[in-house]
C-alpha cells in the first residue's frame, strides 16, 4: 500500500513536508509516514516523524474513508516552529485531497 501510494499519488510540496495522496477502495484512511537519511539521524528522523504523528492526531476528522497518505519529513521539518509546521501541513492535506479529487 505505501509503495503504491508513493508511485501513484499525487504529491504536495510545502516547506515542511511533502504530503502524497491517492484515493483507495477502503473504509478507512490510510496514513504513512517516511524520513530518508538526508533528514539526519535517527533521533531527528524519529522526532519528524512524531511532529507529523502530532499533526495527524490534531487533524484527525480530515482524513475521510478511501484515501491514502503518506508524509514524508524533510530536514525542514524538525527546525521549523511547530505552528509553521502546522500551517504548511494544513495547506499540502487540504491541497493534495482537492488535486486528487477528494471533497473539501
Amino acid at each position: 500500500m505505501f509503495l503504491s501510494v508513493m508511485r501513484q499519488g499525487t504529491a504536495v510540496r510545502t516547506r515542511g513536508v511533502v504530503s502524497v495522496c491517492q484515493h483507495i477502495d477502503a473504509l478507512y484512511p490510510f496514513v504513512g509516514y517516511t524520513a530518508s537519511r538526508k533528514v539526519g539521524n535517527a533521533v531527528k528522523r524519529n522526532f519528524a516523524k512524531r511532529r507529523l504523528r502530532a499533526l495527524v492526531r490534531e487533524f484527525s476528522d480530515e482524513f475521510l474513508p478511501g484515501c491514502a497518505f503518506v508524509f514524508i519529513a524533510n530536514t525542514r521539518t524538525t527546525e521549523m516552529k511547530f505552528a509553521e509546521l502546522k500551517s504548511a501541513f494544513c495547506y499540502s492535506l487540504r491541497k493534495s485531497r482537492n488535486e486528487d479529487g477528494g471533497n473539501d
